[in-house]
């Protein structure tokens, strides 16, 4: 920027330095002046000579040099790579004038620097005569290649970590995160598709092609499909989620490769489940499909809607609870409660527990195929190797009909009662509504409460219709117990049996072999184990 201090002029016998009145000046503000105004030939005894007098009258300084008296030039310094260009401004001599922002645009077009130049830059540039120095006043625009494709996943991974904090501050290890529960037709990942990508251009024009970014087919496993869009990936069933190969897959199976224990947490899941190893104490597994477990099941809780095969066995310790709507099949059974909603079949022994199932409950095919202790109740047979133990162990079987049937006879013939009531109250009230509306009476409120006791109706039908389903399922079961009930004994009964048949109870006091205990003419009786 000029120095507003000092001033040159120019006559014919030569250049006149001067300094505004009272204005502060040093021997660098001089010269550094002179420089930027092209004089370069200055006496320096004059100089020195106007510093000292301080007045600021002028003095010739320099005399007049036709070639030092040029005017401004302009150069530009390009990029290799052309993205950017760089202004050179010599100044022109004393108060010859600076170019235009025209005249530069000019000079750098017909260098080649045609896109991204900074014409308010120049201006400043030019108007505060900054020069003798590089300065960026261009700048290209890079390609901006597109993005490739990629996946939204909908459903967060079981990631093995403890639930929170309960309300005394305690986390449940147990309770882990360990299995992806998805449900048939939920999305599961979402395509994010890739992008097209903006050109660029160098400061010379030149375009500089973006690259397309690149497509990926949605991550479809096993039990999985794509929308008709071909956006969306769904589950074909209800499973476990799992992220194999970068794909995703629904199983119908959650595999467990060792043990259920700290390491994988307990287990919900809507499909089967398959454990090669042990469940180890104080853990769950609750399936509404199959649950198999190939080793040994500790103090454990096993539930299912569907069957469980349980290979090892079961080492309950007085806590293991075992629960299935269906058939429940163990190597062994010791200090567990049991309970099937068909049957149950053992291999080995059944010791010191209680076992429940409304088909036959089967102890046989292996060498200790014997029931002792606890209580066994099933609604048709038991079917054992040995019953009882030679030491007397205090043993009850049970068979007929159970308990809890009964017990679930009477709430639903309660359920059922009171289901028909109700319904018989909301049929009037309809029948009432009806003649209102007939005769035009029926204001919007009431009209709401029509169609509010019309949905009441239909959902109270459904709930009778299931009551009555299972009512007719236990009466069956029920018939079929009274008719078939009866306990077998392939080899030994020993002492201290306690045998209910129908209600009727037989004490074993004498040593029984190969012999059936059954219901005939209102008493219990011994006959052949072939009976």
């Amino acid at each position: 920027m000029a120095d507003d201090r000092f001033h040159l002029e120019f006559r014919e016998d030569g250049v006149y330095l001067s300094a505004s009145e009272g204005a502060d000046y040093s021997m660098p503000s001089v010269v550094n002046f002179m420089k930027l105004k092209g004089v370069e030939n200055y006496n320096g005894d004059v100089v020195m000579t106007f510093l000292s007098r301080k007045d600021g009258s002028p003095v010739k300084v320099a005399e007049r040099d036709p070639e030092q008296e040029k005017e401004a030039a302009l150069e530009v310094k390009i990029s290799s790579d052309a993205m950017s260009a760089e202004l050179w401004i010599e100044p022109p001599f004393a108060d010859k004038p600076w170019p235009t922002v025209g005249q530069v645009l000019e000079f750098l077009s017909a260098q080649g620097v045609v896109e991204g130049v900074d014409k308010g830059l120049i201006s400043d540039i030019l108007s505060e005569k900054r020069g003798r120095s590089w300065t960026a006043v261009a700048s290209g625009t890079p390609a901006t290649d597109g993005a490739d494709a990629d996946f939204d996943y909908k459903v967060q991974f079981g990631a093995a970590k403890p639930k929170e904090e309960d309300e005394s501050g305690r986390v449940d290890l147990k309770n882990l995160s360990s299995v992806t529960v998805v449900m048939k037709n939920q999305m599961l990942a979402e395509k994010i598709p890739a992008t097209e990508g903006t050109d660029g251009i160098t400061v010379k024009g030149t375009v500089l092609k973006a690259k397309k970014g690149k497509d990926r087919p949605l991550p479809a496993g096993a039990g999985t499909y794509a929308s008709e869009d071909g956006i969306h990936l769904l589950s074909l069933i209800d499973g476990n989620l799992v992220l194999k190969g970068g794909k995703l897959h629904v199983v119908p199976v959650f595999q467990v490769d060792g043990d259920v224990d700290y390491s994988v947490g307990n287990i919900n899941f809507i499909g089967a489940v398959l454990v090669n190893g042990a469940v180890r104490e104080g853990f769950e597994i609750v399936s509404s499909g199959d649950i198999e477990i190939r080793g040994v099941v500790e103090g454990a809780h096993l539930s299912s809607t569907g069957n469980i095969s349980i290979t090892g066995g079961i080492r309950g310790m007085n806590k293991a609870k075992i629960e299935a709507d269906g058939n429940i099949a163990a190597g062994f059974i010791d200090q567990a409660h049991v309970r099937s909603g068909q049957s149950i079949t053992v291999t080995n022994a059944v010791l010191h527990s209680d076992l429940a199932a409304h088909g036959n409950i089967t102890v046989l095919g292996g060498q200790k195929s014997q029931i002792a202790g606890g209580k066994v109740q099933a609604g048709l047979e038991v079917v054992c190797l040995t019953l009882g133990s030679e030491m007397g162990t205090k043993t009850e079987v049970v068979v007929g009909v159970l308990a809890e049937l009964t017990e679930r006879k009477k709430q639903l013939l309660a359920l059922l009662a009171e289901s028909e009531e109700k319904g018989e109250k909301i049929e009037a009230n309809l029948l009432f509504l009806k003649k209102l509306e007939g005769a035009g009476q029926l204001d919007e409120n009431k009209r709401a409460l029509m169609i509010s006791l019309t949905k009441a109706k239909f959902q109270l039908q459904s709930q009778l219709g299931t009551a009555r389903e299972e009512l007719r399922i236990i009466e069956e079961q029920m018939e079929n117990s009274k008719a078939k009930g009866c306990v077998r004994v392939k080899g030994i009964c020993y002492p201290g049996v306690t045998v209910s048949v129908r209600g009727l109870t037989y004490i074993v006091r004498e040593k029984q072999q190969f012999c059936s205990f059954v219901y005939d003419g209102g008493e219990v009786k011994v006959k052949p184990f072939d009976y």
